[in-house]
C-alpha cells in the first residue's frame, strides 16, 4: 500500500513539470534583429509577429542606423532624419513620406506598449537598407546597401512587410495645407447610426481625405479651398483624421467630434 501511495504522489508531482516542459518546447523563439552582424538591443518592447507580418520598434533600429528620431504626440507623427533624408510616417495610415515622395505600405505602423512598431519592409523601402530574414535563427538581418544593389528580402514574410502619425510634411520649412482655425467636426446620433460632419478650408488644389472610424473618404474641395464632408456611420466614433496632400506634401489634422 505504501509503495502504491508513493508512486501516485510521484506521478502527480511530475505532471506540472511535464506540462511546463512541453509548453516551453512549443514556445516560439524570440525574434532578433542584427545590423551588419551586430545585434540591436531592444530595452523594452521586442519585435513581434502580427497577422503574418514582422513588426519592429522603429526608434532603436533607426538610431542604430545613425538616424535622428522625433515623435510628435499631438499629431502622432514619427520623423526620421539622416543627412538629406527626411522620412515621416503616420500611425494607422498606409503611407509614409520620404523627401516628399509617397511610399505606399500594405501594413500601417502600430503602437504597441507605447512603442511605434513598423513592418520590416519599411526599413528597406524608406531607409534604403538591405533586409533579409534568417528563418533558422528567427533573425532580421539588416545590412548597408552596396552601390546599385537592389533591396532584397528573402522570405514572403519580409517581402510582404511594410510600414506612426502624419502631420505637416515639409521640405526645409513647415507646410500648412490645412487652415486649422476653420476646421469643425460635429456628430449627430439617430438610433444606432451616427451622422458625422467635417467642414473647413485647405489650400486650393489640395486632395483631402477624412478618416472616420476605420474608413477613409475622399472629399471634394471647392475652388476656394473650402470643403464639406458628411457621412452616416456606426454610432460611437469620437475622433476623425483629416489629411490634405498637394505637390508631394502632406498635412494631417486630428480632431474630435462635438455632439449635437
Amino acid at each position: 500500500m505504501f509503495k502504491k501511495l508513493a508512486s501516485l504522489v510521484l506521478a502527480i508531482a511530475l505532471v506540472p513539470v511535464a506540462g511546463f516542459s512541453a509548453s516551453a518546447a512549443s514556445a516560439p523563439a524570440a525574434i532578433k534583429v542584427e545590423y551588419n552582424q551586430k545585434a540591436i538591443v531592444f530595452p523594452d518592447q521586442k519585435p513581434v509577429i502580427r497577422d503574418s507580418r514582422t513588426l519592429v520598434p522603429i526608434r532603436p533600429i533607426a538610431e542604430s542606423l545613425g538616424f535622428d528620431v522625433d515623435w510628435n504626440e499631438q499629431t502622432r507623427t514619427v520623423t526620421i532624419n539622416k543627412g538629406a533624408n527626411d522620412v515621416r510616417l503616420v500611425v494607422s495610415q498606409k503611407i509614409a513620406k520620404k523627401n516628399g515622395q509617397t511610399i505606399n505600405l500594405d501594413v500601417p505602423a502600430q503602437i504597441i506598449n507605447q512603442r511605434t512598431m513598423v513592418p520590416v519592409r519599411f526599413i528597406a523601402e524608406a531607409l534604403d537598407y538591405k533586409v533579409d530574414w534568417a528563418q533558422a535563427t528567427q533573425t532580421v538581418l539588416i545590412a548597408d546597401l552596396q552601390a546599385n544593389q537592389p533591396v532584397s528580402t528573402t522570405t514572403d514574410q519580409t517581402k510582404n512587410d511594410s510600414t506612426k502619425t502624419a502631420t505637416s510634411e515639409k521640405t526645409g520649412s513647415t507646410t500648412d495645407l490645412i487652415d486649422r482655425a476653420t476646421i469643425k467636426g460635429k456628430s449627430f446620433t439617430m438610433s444606432t447610426i451616427g451622422l458625422y460632419y467635417v467642414t473647413g478650408e485647405v489650400k486650393p488644389g489640395s486632395e483631402v481625405v477624412v478618416k472616420v472610424g476605420d474608413n477613409n473618404f475622399e472629399v471634394e474641395v471647392n475652388a476656394d479651398g473650402t470643403f464639406e464632408f458628411n457621412k452616416a456611420q456606426r454610432d460611437g466614433v469620437k475622433t476623425y483624421t483629416l489629411t490634405a496632400e498637394k505637390d508631394g506634401k502632406t498635412d494631417v489634422y486630428e480632431g474630435e467630434f462635438t455632439s449635437k
